[in-house]
């Protein structure tokens, strides 16, 4: 007897099965939010606090000490956000040929092969828009310290918009522009790293580029000399040898002066209101400490013959509407993306 997709054994089945699929990749979020966790809690808590480099005051002899104060730090509470992308299946669609199906001359495959099919690219379809939805969170909290929400009603239709704000901001804008050939973009990013080291004492590794700064950095007259110049001091300074890793990511080389990577990141989404726009804005720079942010997931609530409540990262749900004839294959997840330390990156505005 075939195995009912709309019960909740079938649920399970599912879920088991996501966890053994490798997740579409998310750059952003699998560089600066690796640590993927599940809670039980309905808050998350979130603190933030930037570690001072102060020193230990001298006293006098037969004095106690001197009463030092902590560093200050902020907690706030978050609800992880409910997320839930939908795909319906109707008569209509097993009656067409689909994409990558090739015409057969003995006969076109069933409508009920053909579901099978589309169920199985759906729920691949689904866990591509949760990566690259956690992909456009972490864009957005590197580069502005917030986080806008837009939930969303059945209609489609923006229903309420809120602002998770992680109270800091880490923009910085040059003093000269990097569009300018005679930039200190050398400078400038090392600058950057030192107050980072300062903040936190650590070294930051990785500067992901929008997709027009590496013009600047060919262009800039500094690092054109370091280039031309076949010298072993500037062979010492940076190395630059740009290829294609991916689709979308292109390793520019390395500022070994500063312990420093430089990867440009040139890929895009599509918005809610249907444009077209790049996770990394094309002339910003984000530079930082990788692997510290955690990716908190809390259980999802389903109603299944009754209300469920799933500790999983992913809970696919089959539904069927027999007046409309038509099934339905949602993917929920409820998840928020949390920094480790809001001084560990820094976003530069170069133009």
């Amino acid at each position: 007897m075939p195995l009912d997709i709309f019960s909740l054994e079938h649920t399970y089945e599912l879920i088991q099965a996501v966890q053994q699929v490798k997740a579409p990749v998310s750059f952003l979020a699998d560089t600066f939010f690796p640590n993927v966790m599940q809670t039980q809690a309905d808050y998350v808590a979130v603190e933030t606090q930037k570690l001072g480099r102060r020193l230990a005051p001298f006293i006098t002899k037969n004095t106690r000490g001197v009463n030092v104060s902590r560093e200050k730090s902020e907690i706030k509470y978050y609800s992880p956000l409910l997320f839930g992308p939908r795909r319906v299946i109707s008569a209509g669609d097993l009656a067409l040929r689909q994409f990558g199906e090739m015409p057969n001359l003995y006969g076109a495959p069933t409508p009920e092969e053909r579901a099978a099919r589309l169920q199985a690219q759906d729920l691949t379809d689904l866990l591509r828009l949760h990566a690259n939805r956690k992909n456009q969170m972490a864009s957005e909290i590197l580069q502005t310290g917030k986080l806008t929400v837009k939930a969303y009603a059945d209609d489609g239709k923006v229903a309420e918009t809120d602002e998770i704000d992680f109270s800091f901001s880490n923009l910085i804008t040059p003093a000269v522009t990097w569009n300018n050939a005679n930039a200190t973009i050398y400078e400038d990013l090392k600058t950057v790293s030192e107050q980072i080291q300062g903040d936190i004492g650590e070294i930051p590794t990785v500067a992901i580029l929008g997709k027009n700064v590496e013009k600047y950095l060919i262009q800039n007259t500094e690092i054109k000399n370091w280039l031309m110049v076949p010298s072993r001091e500037n062979l010492l300074m940076a190395n630059f040898a740009p290829h294609w890793t991916s689709a979308e990511c292109r390793y520019i080389g390395r500022i070994s002066a500063l312990n420093l990577d430089l990867v440009s990141y040139s890929q895009t989404y599509t918005a809610e209101d249907g444009t077209t726009k790049y996770f990394v804005e094309p002339d910003n720079v984000i530079l930082g400490i990788t692997g510290g942010g955690r990716e908190v997931h809390t259980p999802v609530s389903i109603f299944q013959n009754g209300w469920h409540t799933i500790n999983a990262a992913y809970v696919p749900l089959y539904t069927s509407d027999d007046t409309a004839q038509t099934t339905a294959l949602t993917v929920y997840s409820k998840y928020i993306l949390v920094p480790a330390d809001v001084a560990s990156w820094y976003c530069i505005k170069t133009v």
